[in-house]
């Protein structure tokens, strides 16, 4: 039993070994292949020849760009970063073979400064290097076929359009061709014969939206070459920016803070904070501009869109300002330094208050300013009259009486003299007693001018308040009136700015969400 075991286990081990010297075997077989046909390819090959068995025949040569990603735009310095994915074919009648005499090798890899390769760069490169593809090694295949696919960091000049900023679509270009060959030379095609690049691994920007990848073949001739044209091949990025961060952090934000200036008209005069508020509203406005105008290009070509958003609202703030002065100072007149205009009393505390639908407390919005300040006087001097009459009939009664039953008066004594001096002499102090008391003319006299003159300076109180009730009321009837018209100019502006964009309302779905 155990013999039989141990004859298994040695079968087990010796089929092993077979297997492993087979595979041994071959593999030294394929690499002898390899290196045999490596040799056998490069033996002569000039890597300065172009690979055409025509000399007069362009060599053609198929070009395709993959985009990985959209990796930064920069508006300020006008590039744009973006990972790429070169794809470059073409037939090189000297790397033909046939797989059958090389252990059925088809393709095999070489270094490309081995071989020839197209000298396709980016016209419109910003890079310091100019070319920011990676040397990777070439798969040539037993037909003759050469291919190669280098990735890079390619930083690409574009033009940004900072007019509808940030509702703003840019087209950025990405335009190849090769350097030094002319149409003549080398036939740039693009491979399969499709009409976009290719965004098969495309990964998605936080900032921007690819809308589309088109490609176009163009054929040029420069001024230093009129004879000969010149073939590129332009991949234009049409991107999209988001707008969710910029509509929170900058729009809404300005929209506020245009809100905020309608409260300046709000805010009661007597609270003394009605400039300071506004002021501080127009300061906050130029510190969001100065934080949108470090993000945007220093150009001329265009002013964006929420930069003249920006200015009106600013505009809009100044002005409440300046008309807050005027409500300010109507609000604090008086009838010692101003007169009310007749302008300001019927068109401004009659028509424009009942246009506005504002009222005094206690009053009907059909009272005219005018005739209820004209009234009141009118009233006050009825009664101030009434009572001057009364007076001066009790006054001058008075005084009749006093000259019916006045004492007999000597040449130096009057009758209240001679009374008095008789009292002393009898030695008796007269009681006091009010009501028999009967003052004379001349005190009459004073007690009726005085009386006058009090009621003279309660009417012009009376005046003089009536006078700054009406410019408070005005000033009242003014700040109702501009925060009208505030409101009116933040709608129209906001909806006017907003159905210019023309891409302000656009879904924010890329191609790649579409695909």
């Amino acid at each position: 039993m155990k013999w039989h075991e141990t004859s298994s286990a040695c079968c087990y081990l010796l089929r092993a070994a077979q297997l492993v010297l087979y595979f041994s075997i071959a593999s030294v077989q394929a690499g002898q292949a390899e290196v045999k046909l490596i040799n056998k390819l490069l033996d002569g090959y000039n890597a300065y020849e172009r690979p055409s068995e025509d000399d007069n025949s362009p060599l053609i040569v198929e070009f395709l760009v993959t985009l990985q990603q959209i990796m930064d735009v920069d508006e300020k310095n006008q590039v744009v970063h973006s990972n790429l994915w070169l794809t470059m074919k073409w037939n090189d009648y000297k790397l033909k073979w046939d797989p059958a005499d090389y252990n059925n090798i088809t393709t095999i890899r070489l270094p490309q400064k081995l071989l020839w390769k197209p000298d396709i760069l980016m016209y419109n490169s910003a890079d310091k290097l100019f070319d920011g593809s990676y040397p990777v090694n070439m798969v040539v295949s037993s037909d003759g076929s050469v291919e190669q696919l280098p990735p890079g960091i390619f930083v690409s000049s574009c033009s940004i359009d900072i007019r509808w900023f940030p509702f703003d679509t840019q087209n950025c270009p990405l335009k190849f061709g090769s350097w030094t060959y002319d149409g003549t030379k080398i036939d740039l095609r693009i491979q399969g014969g499709v009409t976009s690049g290719s965004i098969d691994a495309y990964r998605k920007s936080g900032e921007w939206d690819l809308i589309a990848f088109p490609v176009k073949r163009n054929v040029v001739y420069y001024d230093c070459c009129p004879d000969n044209p010149y073939i590129d091949l332009t991949f234009s990025m049409k991107i999209r920016r988001r707008k969710l961060y910029y509509l929170i952090n900058i729009v809404l934000p300005c929209l506020m803070l245009a809100a905020l200036t309608l409260l300046t008209f709000t805010i009661p005069c007597e609270a003394g904070e009605k400039i300071s508020f506004g002021v501080t509203i127009l300061l906050s406005l130029t510190v969001f501009l100065l934080m949108v105008a470090e993000a945007l290009p220093a150009t001329s070509d265009a002013v964006p869109i929420i930069a003249i958003y920006f200015s009106c609202v600013m505009l809009m703030n100044a002005a409440s300002v300046g008309v807050t002065v005027l409500v300010l100072s109507y609000h604090h007149r008086s009838g010692t330094t101003h007169n009310m205009p007749k302008f300001v009393r019927l068109g401004v505390c009659v028509w424009l208050a009942k246009l506005l639908r504002i009222k005094r407390p206690g009053t009907d919005l059909s009272c005219n300013c005018k005739q209820r300040t004209s009234s009141v006087g009118h009233q006050n001097n009825i009664e101030l009259h009434e009572y001057n009459n009364l007076a001066s009939r009790s006054l001058l009664t008075n005084i009749k009486d006093e000259d019916d039953y006045s004492l007999p008066s000597t040449p130096h004594l009057n009758g209240r003299d001679f009374t008095k001096t008789k009292l002393r002499q009898l030695g008796t102090p007269p009681s006091p007693d009010l009501s028999t008391y009967s003052p004379s003319r001349s005190d009459l006299r004073d007690i009726l001018s005085q009386l006058k003159t009090i009621s003279n300076r309660v009417k012009k109180k009376e005046d003089e308040e009536q006078l700054i009730a009406d410019w408070k009321f005005a000033s009242r009837v003014l700040d109702r009136l501009f925060l009208y018209i505030f409101l009116l100019f933040i709608l129209l502006s906001s909806c006017v700015i907003m159905m210019t964009v023309p891409d302000v309302f656009a879904s924010s779905e890329s191609i790649a969400d579409a695909e």
